[in-house]
């Protein structure tokens, strides 16, 4: 009678017709079942895993001959049952022999894994819940997921990385970092010293502006071609930037292989004190270049005609922007710009020269002060880039409203100065290259050796304020200038007197 009553309830159930939670005693097993609920509901759909210790039977006791039933889907043969997920729910194993073997690299990527057998995979359970303990390992909590996804599916870079085993990836750092740490130097002097420099122009001690150097010096820079005194100017450059003939020594205690680098770190503080220290000398050297030719008005003219053809080869052909600005700076002097009659003569005797400074120059060196540079410049043109903005940015004390930078006189002077900064990122990466720019145009270079030393800074502050007023603070020494060019300037072209209104 229990059979018939049996035979009777599974002919209106489908396959699982054990009560929720319920486990159907086995028929050929005397283990013992789990308790069942006293509830005389039966489940008639299929019943999901609640826990991890009740393991599915598949019902594959069916007895031969018994009537096939729409209920059970038994019209057609039975598919594979789905892999039951029950293991997932398990403790994972003792991390330490995963921890303390190479298997894991293998195991966490069985196909791509150098040296392991393509076909030794793990269960599918095992590699989620190490995968799990991973997770929860990284997060700081212990045990696995209570989720069946698969987290197997890593980026090309993790799986690299997996793959790769812990003592190759050691010994990879060790050969890239090379020898130990050196901790860089702090320079506290500047790179110039006027008072050692050996000059085969100057005598041991001279005096500020004396009339034979600077006529001598006028000499060498009027009898050369303009393209070989910008190649004079860019290898003087370069070397005081620290883009070429940089030492071993130098990089180790600069930390870093090139100037351009440097000037963007804390301790470059010294390095970006002489390049304003160069770069301003170089412009009112330019400028005493004019203002001292005692000649006649022709002669200025030709002066100027010459220092702006020096400018146009500066920006084309050698890509030295940080002397062409110094060009600039001296010539949009304000001791410069009045000069009506000097500039009038120009235009008369050399009118190329004024259109290109007019329409190319002034509006190219706009440009570049509005932070604007690699809009206007391929960088496989350029060997020295600007460098003025950024040290002037990081080297002023205070904030002058209403100064005579790009950035303190414009509307836009906050885009103006993050376009110097960003650009000063780019100009740091890309050190490498402007190395490379500069060897190529300077390959075959021959220099004269008096030609470069009137392009020294040390020959130049020795001629402009003598061996002894080289060693004056720098601010003191640019204002006490600025007011000789005024006077040279009005000493050549006299202001107009006012007429007394009566």
């Amino acid at each position: 009678m229990q059979d018939r009553r049996a035979l009777s309830l599974k002919a209106h159930q489908s396959e699982s017709y054990l009560p929720i939670g319920c486990k159907m005693p086995p028929q050929s097993s005397g283990a013992d079942a789990g308790p069942c609920p006293n509830s005389p509901v039966f489940r008639t759909g299929s019943e999901p895993t609640l826990s991890p210790a009740v393991v599915r039977r598949v019902s594959s006791d069916a007895r031969a001959g018994e009537a096939l039933r729409g209920s059970d889907s038994q019209l057609c043969p039975k598919p594979p049952p789905k892999p039951c997920k029950a293991p997932l729910l398990k403790a994972p194993p003792s991390p330490s022999p995963w921890l303390n073997s190479e298997a894991n690299y293998c195991e966490l990527n069985p196909a791509c894994a150098p040296g392991c057998d393509g076909g030794a995979r793990l269960p599918l359970g095992a590699q989620d819940s190490y995968v799990e303990l991973l997770t929860a390992k990284q997060n700081g909590t212990a045990g696995p997921r209570n989720s069946g996804t698969n987290y197997l599916i890593l980026d090309e870079d993790d799986r690299a990385r997996a793959q790769e085993p812990p003592a190759a990836a050691e010994t990879d750092r060790g050969q890239d970092s090379g020898d130990e740490f050196v901790r860089p130097l702090l320079e506290t002097t500047s790179s110039f010293r006027p008072n050692d420099f050996e000059s085969k122009l100057l005598p041991p001690e001279n005096k500020p502006l004396e009339t034979a150097m600077l006529k001598r010096a006028k000499e060498l820079f009027t009898s050369h071609d303009p393209k070989v005194i910008a190649q004079h100017m860019l290898s003087v450059d370069c070397k005081v930037a620290r883009i070429l003939e940089v030492s071993d020594e130098m990089r180790k205690n600069m930390g870093v292989s090139s100037g351009l680098e440097l000037i963007t770190l804390p301790y470059g503080h010294q390095l970006r004190l002489d390049i304003i220290e160069r770069h301003s000398t170089m412009a009112i050297g330019i400028a005493v270049d004019i203002l001292g030719c005692t000649g006649t008005l022709e002669d200025r003219a030709a002066t100027l005609n010459r220092i702006i053809q020096v400018a146009v080869e500066l920006k084309d052909s050698m890509g030295d922007l940080y002397s062409f600005s110094a060009i600039m700076k001296a010539l949009e002097m304000p001791q410069i710009t009045r000069l009506e009659k000097t500039w009038t003569a120009l235009r008369r005797q050399h009118t190329q020269s004024a259109i290109l400074y007019e329409k190319q120059l002034k509006p190219f060196s706009r440009v570049l002060h509005e932070g604007r540079e690699s809009t206007c410049v391929l960088p496989n043109n350029v060997s020295v880039p600007l460098l003025m903005p950024l040290v002037t940015l990081m080297e002023r004390q205070a904030v002058a409203f209403e100064g005579t930078d790009m950035w303190e006189k414009n509307d836009e002077s906050c885009e103006i100065m993050m376009n110097h900064l960003a650009t000063a990122r780019l100009m740091a990466e890309a050190a490498g290259s402007y190395r490379l720019n500069a060897e190529r145009i300077l390959e075959g270079f021959q220099p004269d050796e008096e030609m470069s030393e009137i392009f020294k800074t040390e020959f130049q502050m020795r001629l402009l304020w003598g061996s002894k007023g080289a060693q004056v603070n720098q601010t003191e020494r640019y204002e006490k200038f600025n007011q000789i060019l005024t006077v040279l300037s009005r000493k050549l072209e006299p202001p107009p007197v006012k007429q007394v209104e009566l």
